[in-house]
Protein backbone atom coordinates (compact mmCIF):
# COMPACT_ATOMS: atom_id res chain seq x y z
CA UNK A 1 0.00 0.00 0.00
CA UNK A 2 2.89 2.29 0.75
CA UNK A 3 4.27 1.76 -2.76
CA UNK A 4 0.90 2.60 -4.30
CA UNK A 5 0.72 5.83 -2.30
CA UNK A 6 4.29 6.71 -3.33
CA UNK A 7 3.55 6.13 -7.01
CA UNK A 8 0.32 8.13 -6.68
CA UNK A 9 2.21 11.05 -5.19
CA UNK A 10 4.80 10.90 -7.97
CA UNK A 11 2.06 10.83 -10.64
CA UNK A 12 0.28 13.75 -9.01
CA UNK A 13 3.56 15.69 -8.89
CA UNK A 14 3.93 15.11 -12.64
CA UNK A 15 0.33 16.05 -13.50
CA UNK A 16 -0.50 18.94 -11.19
CA UNK A 17 1.63 22.07 -11.48
CA UNK A 18 1.14 23.17 -7.85
CA UNK A 19 1.86 19.75 -6.35
CA UNK A 20 5.64 19.48 -6.08
CA UNK A 21 7.86 16.98 -4.33
CA UNK A 22 11.36 18.21 -3.56
CA UNK A 23 14.06 16.53 -1.58
CA UNK A 24 16.31 18.56 0.67
CA UNK A 25 19.53 17.43 -1.08
CA UNK A 26 18.57 17.89 -4.71
CA UNK A 27 16.12 17.00 -7.39
CA UNK A 28 17.39 13.68 -8.67
CA UNK A 29 14.84 10.97 -9.41
CA UNK A 30 16.00 8.82 -6.50
CA UNK A 31 15.84 11.69 -4.00
CA UNK A 32 12.39 12.65 -5.25
CA UNK A 33 11.17 9.04 -4.95
CA UNK A 34 12.53 8.79 -1.39
CA UNK A 35 10.85 12.10 -0.49
CA UNK A 36 7.59 10.80 -1.98
CA UNK A 37 7.96 7.55 0.01
CA UNK A 38 8.47 9.48 3.25
CA UNK A 39 5.49 11.69 2.39
CA UNK A 40 3.34 8.64 1.70
CA UNK A 41 4.48 7.07 4.97
CA UNK A 42 3.65 10.21 6.94
CA UNK A 43 0.26 10.44 5.24
CA UNK A 44 -0.44 6.77 5.96
CA UNK A 45 0.60 7.09 9.60
CA UNK A 46 -1.57 10.16 10.13
CA UNK A 47 -4.47 8.47 8.37
CA UNK A 48 -4.12 5.41 10.58
CA UNK A 49 -3.92 7.35 13.85
CA UNK A 50 -5.74 10.66 13.45
CA UNK A 51 -8.60 9.64 11.16
CA UNK A 52 -10.19 7.03 13.49
CA UNK A 53 -9.93 9.41 16.45
CA UNK A 54 -11.47 12.23 14.44
CA UNK A 55 -14.31 10.02 13.24
CA UNK A 56 -15.08 8.83 16.76
CA UNK A 57 -15.11 12.37 18.11
CA UNK A 58 -17.27 13.70 15.30
CA UNK A 59 -19.81 10.91 15.74
CA UNK A 60 -20.87 12.63 18.96
CA UNK A 61 -21.85 15.84 17.15
CA UNK A 62 -24.98 14.49 15.39
CA UNK A 63 -26.12 12.80 18.60
CA UNK A 64 -25.80 16.04 20.55
CA UNK A 65 -27.44 18.10 17.81
CA UNK A 66 -30.33 15.68 17.45
CA UNK A 67 -30.72 15.52 21.23
CA UNK A 68 -30.94 19.30 21.48
CA UNK A 69 -33.28 19.38 18.50
CA UNK A 70 -35.65 16.95 20.20
CA UNK A 71 -35.52 19.06 23.37
CA UNK A 72 -36.39 22.28 21.50
CA UNK A 73 -39.08 20.59 19.40
CA UNK A 74 -40.68 19.25 22.56
CA UNK A 75 -40.69 22.74 24.06
CA UNK A 76 -42.12 24.24 20.87
CA UNK A 77 -44.91 21.67 20.82
CA UNK A 78 -45.69 22.50 24.44
CA UNK A 79 -45.96 26.21 23.54
CA UNK A 80 -48.27 25.39 20.63
CA UNK A 81 -50.43 23.23 22.87
CA UNK A 82 -50.70 26.06 25.41
CA UNK A 83 -51.71 28.52 22.71
CA UNK A 84 -54.34 26.15 21.31
CA UNK A 85 -55.86 25.51 24.73
CA UNK A 86 -55.08 28.56 26.90
CA UNK A 87 -57.54 27.51 29.61
CA UNK A 88 -55.11 24.79 30.73
CA UNK A 89 -52.65 27.41 31.97
CA UNK A 90 -54.69 27.82 35.12
CA UNK A 91 -57.98 29.30 36.19
CA UNK A 92 -58.56 32.97 35.51
CA UNK A 93 -61.30 35.06 37.01
CA UNK A 94 -64.43 34.90 34.89
CA UNK A 95 -63.24 31.94 32.76
CA UNK A 96 -64.03 28.30 33.25
CA UNK A 97 -61.18 25.98 34.12
CA UNK A 98 -61.61 24.00 30.93
CA UNK A 99 -64.19 23.48 28.21
CA UNK A 100 -63.91 19.69 28.64
CA UNK A 101 -66.60 18.25 30.95
CA UNK A 102 -65.28 16.92 34.27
Amino acid sequence: MWAVSTVTMLVLAGLLPDFQIQSPDGSSATDTAVAAAFGAGAFGLLSAVVWPLLVRLLLLVPALVLGLLVFFLNGALLLVALRVNPAERGPRPGRPRSWWPP
